[in-house]
């Protein structure tokens, strides 16, 4: 029997923000491409196909979401 091992985290407060700000980057990412692929028609090739392209989208939308390190 496999056991999964469970940890607690107990962040700091600016460790917690930084959590929730990639959590959130996250959840945005994930909800733009589910509505542009469910902006896509159908006629745009088989789904395997429509993905790549949504895919091949995420790192520039991922690089709009995320602030850049100077």
């Amino acid at each position: 029997m496999n056991y999964n091992y469970r940890y607690r985290l107990k962040p700091t407060e600016s460790q917690r923000e930084t959590l929730d700000y990639h959590r959130d980057t996250c959840r945005q990412l994930y909800n733009h491409a589910l509505y542009r692929f469910t902006q896509t028609p159908e006629d745009q090739g088989t789904v395997k196909q429509r993905v790549r392209t949504i895919r091949n989208e995420l790192l520039d939308l991922k690089n709009c979401l995320l602030p850049t390190s100077s």
